[in-house]
């Protein structure tokens, strides 16, 4: 919450859906980048956005790209196709 990351409300009655819903929209996404993207916003969480912080962030991202699940993910878009971190 201190850093901004609940943006959501939702009845009592549709909690668990929704969280169920959230977690679905999760797994889509590649389990490295969502580790890395964790620590990037704990390292530049409170932080002033200057060159260093910019710098890290950019560095951040070009290496996500660049990984093999980085590759798999940008192949998968341009094939139509699941990436393969995703179950069938």
């Amino acid at each position: 919450m201190h850093i901004g990351l609940a943006h959501e409300i939702v009845p009592a009655a549709r909690l668990e859906s929704r969280g169920d819903e959230i977690v679905r929209e999760l797994l889509k996404c590649g389990p490295e980048a969502q580790r890395i993207a964790k620590e990037l916003v704990s390292r530049v969480a409170g932080k002033p956005i200057d060159h260093e912080v910019i710098s890290y962030t950019a560095g951040r991202i070009a290496e996500v790209r660049a990984s093999d699940e980085g590759r798999e993910g940008v192949q998968a878009f341009l094939d139509k196709r699941k990436p393969r971190w995703i179950e069938s």
